[in-house]
Parts: C-alpha cells; structure tokens; sequence
C-alpha cells in the first residue's frame, strides 16, 4: 500500500505499512479540520535554508539581506495562516513556555545593556535572530502546520540538492580548485575564519560540518524512495559527504557525525544501514592508516591542537568567574567583550594571552551574560524538546517508518547542537540552530496525525487544549 500521504509510491518502499483502520478515521485535528489546515511552505523553507549559508558581509550586504527577506515571506504567510484560521490550535507545553522565557530574558537583557550602541552592524541583535527569532518561529510554524509526508519529503530532497553543492565545494577547498568555488570569497584567506580547512559558503568549518552532517542525515531519509538508479548517486554523495566533513579538519564536525551515525545505526533499523557501513568503513581507513590526521599508527586530530584546547579552558574558567560574581543578572546580554578582562586571572592568563576570539561554549557565555536564569532557561528548554520528540516517535505507528526516521533525525540534530554549544557560541551560528528547530517542529506536527497509535491519539484527545494562538 502507497504511504497515505504520498501518491504514487511503489509499494515495495512501504510493504509492512498497516491498512487503514476504522480507528484511523478518528478525527485529531482540533479545528479547522485536516483539509483546511495550512501544510509546510516546503519550497519558500528551503529558499532560506540556502540563503542562511552565505556571508553576506563579504557580498557587501549587511541590513537587508535574502534570508531575513524569505523569513520575512514565511511570517506573511504564518500570519495569514492565522487570520484565516488555517493553523492548527496547539496546547502551550514545556517547550513553548520555556521559549518564550528565554525569549523576554534575552531580549530585555539586551535592550538594558544595549551591546551595539559603539557598532556598525548590529552584531548582537543579530544573534538574537540566530538564536531566538528564527529557530524558534520555524518550530512553531512547523508545528502548528497541517503534517504532510510529500512536502516533508520535498523539503528533504532540496536539503539534499543544497548539499551536492557543499559536498562538492569541500573537496574544490581542500584540493584548491579556485576556478570551480562558489562564490570566489570562500577562497580568500580574510574572509571568515578557519582557513585552509573545508569552509563552505559560511567561511567556517564547523558550520560546514554540521550541514553536511544534516545532508548525510536527509541522503539517508530520501533514499528509500529514489529508484535504481538515483540510489547509486545518493550513495556516492555520501561517500563524498562524509570526505567533506573529514576535509572541515575540526573535532565538532566529525563527533557530530559520530553522534548521528551511532543514533541511526544501533535505533534506525533499515534506516540505520547507511550508518553501519559508515562505521565499518571509518574503522577500516582508522586502522589500515589511510588518514592522515585519523589513524591508529599515527597522531589524531584529537591529539593536536593543543593551544585551541588551552584557549577553550581558559575561557570557559573565566566566563565561569564572570557568572559567578553575577549569578542573578549576569553582566548583560553581549557584554562579555567588554568585561572579559575583569575576571581574566593569573591561571587563565598561563593557558592564552587574551580572550579577544570572543566566548567558546553556548553555556557559559549565556551564563556569564544572563546568569543562572538564562542557562537554566536555555538547557530545560532543550530537555522539553528532546522529550516530545522521543515521546512523538515512541507513539508513530510501527508502519510510518520514514515518520519515526524523521524523528530520529531530529534528535541526532538535537543532541549536536548540544554537542556544539559545549565548544562554540551557538550565537554567531544560524544554520545548525535554523534546521535543528525545523526538524523538531515538523516531528511536533506528527503528535496529532493518524500516523500516531490508537491509544497515543485518544490521550491527546483527552487533553484540555489552551490555543498558543
């Protein structure tokens, strides 16, 4: 049987799927109902998930910018959405009041120390677009959509398109083909940081790594729907995806990968068969030594670099001090540049001569700058998301698998961006926070679909429904 939300699949991509019951004609949309409700803008999302690549800085475009341009489209269109009452009502749960909560504390923080009075380009407030803006309106507007596999699935197929270009793009950086790099400032050495590594349109290796994380995840996911023929070039992309990540030569990149890839290969089933030959062919290369930064004969990335380590331990002591000193308030949201020096003492100045690169770890930058509130905020929130998106996928009919695989997706993505956050300021970091939010709301958006169990669907029923909107 074709999957319900998807027509014209070959039946072999979903033969164990269930017929349909008289249980699954039970309504579990509140209203308006099903075929009213608004699906996801799939092809207007993927529009700004490729525009949030690029370093609009070196295109000499600051202000006014494409992604800020289609996120604006997605909030005309969630807005209208809502005047005319295609969203689904959706009960406010941990997750959204702990959004919101973060949302004030950030935003009221950063209105009282005002951080870009002395700048030009608004760093701060941009952060909190990164941070807060625009993770956080996706996962709602996701959420309270009307799920839909085919758009879902599209959705995943531009990721995987966009990631042709990333993939193809590591290994032009790595081997130095300037003539084939897109755009030409990916190859100049003041532009971005981290160069000589695999950096991407984003002029940052550990962004290129987790996006390239997310199309070896997306590859996985489309691949039981292509035919013969687009299989064998999906399993090349992955193969060129995983030297990409190997080519961004940074830690986060490649644990990142690691976490994705032990999720699916020990609780993705079928899905997980991708992971379990990565891991073979990663322990081949390990001990037959053909890496030369990761292998058993010789030294490992993990063994090198150390002075990036003493930075990381020096900040992270002194960002400690400086949310210690304030544990209420902290210093103000942004303020860390300008208070560094305070609480820089004798034992972090043994590990790096200043803290001039900025904060290294989501953490305890949120607790130098917020204090104890705006970290409790931060990791509580985090703890919702993970519960509803294993919770969601505990309850998916054993039949949607390409549902639980999404599910799965989103808490790989999920446990990366915590990953992350413990060795950069998720801040100055859009892509990873965009797409990890994404991902959950579309897994939000399943909880109230046919897709769910029986039993699942009639505790969510019972449930007193308090409108988000």
């Amino acid at each position: 049987m074709a999957h319900a939300n998807i027509s014209g699949l070959p039946q072999a991509d979903w033969a164990g799927e269930v017929k349909t019951s008289r249980a699954d004609t039970l309504r579990v949309e509140p209203r308006p109902g099903p075929s009213r409700a608004r699906t996801l803008p799939a092809t207007l999302i993927a529009l700004f998930l490729f525009s949030q690549l690029f370093d609009y800085h070196a295109l000499h475009l600051s202000t006014v910018t494409p992604d800020k341009f289609f996120f604006f489209l997605i909030v005309v269109l969630f807005a209208n959405a809502a005047l005319t009452h295609r969203l689904r009502s959706i009960p406010w749960s941990g997750t959204e009041l702990s959004m919101a909560l973060f949302a004030i504390l950030c935003t009221v923080s950063y209105l009282i120390t005002n951080p870009d009075a002395a700048g030009l380009h608004y760093k701060w407030l941009t952060t909190l677009l990164n941070l807060i803006v625009f993770p956080f309106g996706l996962y709602l507007f996701a959420k309270r959509t009307r799920y839909n596999t085919a758009k879902t699935l599209w959705l995943l197929r531009a990721i995987v398109c966009i990631g042709v270009y990333l993939a193809f793009t590591a290994s032009f950086e790595h081997f130095g083909i300037k003539a084939l790099i897109f755009p030409k400032y990916i190859a100049d050495p003041h532009v971005g940081i981290q160069f000589g590594r695999s950096r991407g349109p984003m002029v940052g290796s550990n962004p290129m790594g987790e996006w390239l994380v997310l199309v070896y995840l997306a590859t996985c996911m489309v691949m039981p729907f292509a035919r013969t023929f687009m299989k064998v070039l999906l399993q090349g992309l992955i193969m060129l995806v995983v030297i990409g990540i190997y080519f961004t030569n940074t830690r986060g990149a490649w644990v990142s990968l690691a976490i994705v890839v032990a999720l699916a290969a020990i609780l993705g089933g079928k899905f997980g068969t991708q992971s379990r030959l990565i891991v073979l062919m990663v322990l081949v290369a390990f001990f037959a030594g053909l890496g030369s930064k990761f292998s058993y004969g010789g030294e490992t990335l993990f063994s090198r670099r150390q002075n990036t380590i003493d930075y990381r331990l020096s900040n992270n002591k002194t960002t400690f001090n400086m949310g210690m000193a304030n544990p209420l308030t902290g210093v103000g949201y942004g303020n860390f540049a300008a208070n560094w020096e305070k609480y820089f003492g004798s034992k972090e100045k043994e590990l790096t001569r200043d803290l001039t690169d900025g904060n290294h770890n989501t953490y305890l930058g949120l607790f130098a700058d917020l204090g104890f509130p705006g970290v409790v905020l931060y990791v509580t929130l985090f703890g919702f998301v993970l519960k509803e998106c294993i919770r969601i996928r505990r309850s998916l009919d054993p039949s949607a698998r390409f549902e639980r695989n999404l599910a799965l997706s989103s808490i790989g993505l999920v446990m990366v961006l915590l990953w992350e956050a413990m060795s950069g300021d998720m801040r100055f970091n859009p892509t990873l926070n965009t797409v990890t939010f994404l991902f959950v709301g579309l897994t939000a958006s399943m909880g109230r679909t046919s897709l769910i169990k029986k039993r699942a669907r009639r505790n969510v029923e019972c449930q007193p429904q308090f409108s988000a909107g």
